[in-house]
């Protein structure tokens, strides 16, 4: 199988599929020419889509039964036809050829491939009634049959006789004409012997003469043969008085006998070939005039050996019928393989009078199978063998290094922020982008190390014949220096980098799942730590890992078991010593773990996406308790709550705080949204649109962390910002830092001229306060004043604050809790 070469992309009219057999069978396999129903095949398999989003809804249940009955029966081939809803959301017909595969170790599936069926839909009874036909032809009851010899009927069927009013014993040795009108005897007698002479039939209506005297319609053709070595007439004849239906039916029957795809050769006992259909020239490149008398041995390939010939004579002699797959020889020397099936053609007495063979040329389907073969253990973008043929070549590979006391090397590799390049460039250069970097990443290499192409931007070699660690890396370091000569991909000069974990046998896995796991497992930890580089597993990162996994299960089940809550840290107006807002942030108190840092379970909730439903909780909460504050009468109160960068991103984010809105009932002008200056660099104009529509809404808008990244006074000045919060880097240590200080102090000059609050981050104590006063900071926020409170001690601490300012008291310098 590895030798097979890549055949490219599929273009003909056949989409060859392989689908998972689970309930919604998700899609493993479909090659490219899906796109003339508007899909992108590897779309569809990297990004995990299930095949029961193609089948058109009505037909979703007829599908699932007809192949729950192929699963459950002992033949797995199968034709079922259904409707698929294209990408433009039209309807087309297909038929659906596949089988049911189900293998100790393997996953089941269903492979095979789909044909559009639309415009052929209407054929569909006509094409059944053909097939019936063939098989009428040598025994027939609806059209009569008939072969003339020296103008005498040698031959007639029951059917035949019966349209005429006699038995077949009584028209044997007849004259032909006993059934024609007087005045068409010689007409007769002139086709037959034109017939004769080797001219081609033409299906003509004529009046003949029933026994009982009366005129009978019928529709004749014939043709020449050779009957017991003698040159004959066979026709049918149809009765154009029977049903309407049955005239169609047989008349459709004998155009499809000359225009089927299958050969039909028809010859005499001894095995000379009397008759060919146009298809059986098509495929032997034979006409109707070289092969008429010879012995179908002339398509003999030489493939068989001659005990095969004899079994199917054998066969044959007993039982009248032969079927298999043969080896033949077209005419221009080809060998190609077919589907052949004999009968024999038996007299009255039961003697053997003809042989009919009808045969497919299986020429493309086993050019398919081999492509099916190849695609089901390779990449279809890149041709590099895919998770199936790698996981089959490691464990071989494990098994010989078991064998032979030696170690191997997996290396698990990522490209870098790859997702940017899509979302920027567009798939098509992805696309590219991933097929020049696994050339690259194969000249690099040896020609024994296999790469393969696991999904998306994630690769894995596995590197046989390695001494140690230290030859691993080696290699690994040869990656990653290849990569950078940048890539030229439709006029863009493109860099990218890769993070690459190392696992080495036996060390770090006995079995290929293992080692693949901790591989895996090794190139998170580099991805992590910088990117661009490498990383040798160890035990320690398996334990992270696991550690991260049941983190990961727990924050899932303290959402749904409410034991996330807020607590809230003042913002207090130094002039006036109140509190003016409050920031919430989000805790958590596990019922083993107790209190859980945010350091622990935010990045954990960020990498997981867990930070989307973390980020609707901590809103809903928010803003319930504004609503409630305002109800009470602390309709002063400003509340801000964050968003995180995956959070801000999402398209719909407006219009799910919007209907926030309405379900809590809070007043926008009490709440406030705070944004990292990092998060609205990531898309300028996307930051600025969102924010201005939920200024809109009377949502006031924070830019938290200022100073810590790049942006430019030019974007500030685009979005709609109220408060500057400045990063409590630059407040540690301000009273004795003249850089911070000149720093800090232009900052919230510019935020002044800009209209903007200013909000200083991370005070803790007096002299940091007392010079922040000094240059115009109007709130501050920190542990000089308090730290992140419960509900209840944040309300009573509010309380005492605005008590003390209206008693005309003087607040401490530093509050200790």
């Amino acid at each position: 199988m590895d030798n097979i070469p890549c055949k490219g992309q599929l273009h003909g009219p056949a989409i060859f599929f392989r689908r998972g057999a689970d309930y919604r069978w998700p899609i493993q396999f479909l090659s490219d020419n899906i796109a003339q129903w508007g899909y992108r095949a590897h779309q569809l398999v990297d990004q995990g889509w299930y095949y029961d989003v193609l089948v058109h809804p009505d037909d979703l249940d007829e599908l699932r039964n007809g192949l729950d009955l192929v699963m459950n029966r002992q033949e797995k081939q199968y034709t079922l036809q259904y409707r698929i809803v294209t990408a433009d959301r039209s309807t087309r017909r297909v038929a659906e050829f596949g089988t049911y595969y189900q293998q100790n170790g393997e996953e089941s599936c269903f492979e095979g491939y789909l044909m559009d069926i639309t415009r052929y839909e209407h054929m569909e009874n006509k094409l059944r009634e053909a097939e019936d036909h063939i098989e009428k032809l040598t025994g027939s009851s609806l059209a009569g049959i008939y072969i003339i010899q020296d103008d005498r009927f040698v031959y007639v069927n029951e059917r035949f006789a019966h349209i005429f009013g006699y038995e077949p014993d009584e028209l044997m040795n007849q004259p032909a004409t006993i059934i024609a009108k007087p005045e068409d005897e010689d007409l007769m007698l002139e086709n037959i012997r034109r017939r004769i002479a080797g001219e081609p039939g033409i299906s003509r209506t004529y009046r003949n003469i029933h026994k009982e005297g009366h005129l009978v319609d019928v529709e004749v053709l014939g043709n020449r043969i050779i009957y017991r070595n003698e040159p004959a007439v066979i026709g049918t004849v149809i009765d154009l008085t029977a049903t309407g239906e049955t005239y169609r039916r047989l008349k459709l029957a004998d155009t499809i006998l000359q225009h089927t795809n299958e050969g039909v050769a028809v010859t005499d006992a001894k095995g000379l070939i009397q008759w060919v259909n146009p298809a059986f020239s098509d495929i032997t490149g034979y006409s109707l005039q070289e092969v008429m008398g010879n012995n179908p041995r002339i398509l003999k390939s030489q493939r068989h050996k001659p005990d095969f010939y004899e079994n199917m004579w054998e066969s044959l002699k007993a039982e009248g019928f032969w079927r298999g797959e043969i080896w033949n020889r077209r005419k221009n020397g080809e060998v190609y393989p077919e589907l052949l099936t004999i009968n024999a053609i038996r007299d009255e007495a039961g003697t053997t009078i003809q042989y009919v063979s009808v045969f497919n040329d299986l020429s493309d389907r086993i050019k398919t199978e081999e492509l099916l073969r190849h695609q089901k253990y390779h990449d279809s973008l890149t041709g590099l063998p895919n998770r199936f043929l790698l996981m089959d070549r490691l464990s071989v590979s494990i098994s010989r290094a078991y064998q032979e006391k030696r170690m191997l090397a997996l290396m698990f590799l990522d490209v870098d922020r790859f997702k940017r390049i899509n979302d920027t460039l567009g798939h098509v250069v992805g696309d590219e982008l991933i097929q020049a970097f696994s050339q690259r990443l194969v000249e690099t290499l040896r020609d024994g190390d296999t790469v393969s192409r696991v999904v998306g931007d994630e690769f894995v070699v596995l590197l046989e014949m390695v001494p140690g660690d230290e030859a691993a890396a080696k290699v690994a370091n040869k990656i990653v220096k290849s990569l950078m000569k940048p890539f030229r991909i439709q006029g863009h000069e493109i860099h990218i980098t890769v993070s690459i974990g190392i696992g080495l046998y036996p060390e770090d896995g006995k079995d290929p799942e293992t080692l693949f796991k901790n591989a895996e497992v090794a190139m998170f930890q580099a991805k992590k730590y910088g990117m661009n580089n490498y990383r040798l597993y160890s035990t320690a990162m398996n334990q992270r890992a696991r550690l991260k996994l049941e983190l990961e299960n727990e924050i899932r089940n303290g959402l749904e078991k409410n034991e996330f809550f807020l607590h809230y840290q003042p913002q207090v107006d130094v002039l006036r010593g109140i509190v003016e807002s409050a920031e919430t942030l989000m805790r958590w108190q596990h019922p083993e773990r107790g209190l859980v840092s945010p350091a622990d379970f935010i990045p954990v909730a960020e990498e997981t996406g867990l930070i989307i439903p973390m980020g609707l909780y901590t809103m809903r909460r928010a803003f319930q308790q504004a609503r409630e504050w305002k109800i009470a009468g602390c309709h002063r109160m400003v509340l801000s709550f964050n968003l995180s960068p995956t959070q801000f991103q999402q398209q719909d984010l407006y219009e799910q705080i919007r209907w926030l809105l309405s379900q809590t009932q809070a007043d926008p002008e009490m709440l406030e949204v705070e944004v990292t200056e990092s998060t609205t660099m990531l898309d300028p104009d996307f930051a600025a649109e969102t924010l201005n529509k939920l200024k809109k809404l009377g949502i006031r808008v924070a830019m938290d962390d200022f100073g810590t990244g790049y942006s430019s006074l030019a974007l500030l000045s685009r979005l709609p910002v109220d408060k500057l919060k400045i990063d409590r880097s630059f407040v540690k240590g301000i009273e004795t830092s003249q850089d911070k200080q000149a720093i800090v102090s232009a900052m919230v000059g510019m935020a002044k001229r800009l209209g903007m609050v200013v909000v200083a981050e991370g005070v803790e104590k007096t002299s940091e306060r007392d010079f922040l006063i000094e240059i115009g900071c109007d709130l501050i926020q920190g542990f000089l004043y308090s730290k992140p409170l419960p509900l209840n001690d944040f309300q009573e601490y509010v309380k005492l604050q605005r008590k003390t300012q209206s008693d005309g008291g003087v607040m401490k310098d530093e509050i200790q809790y």
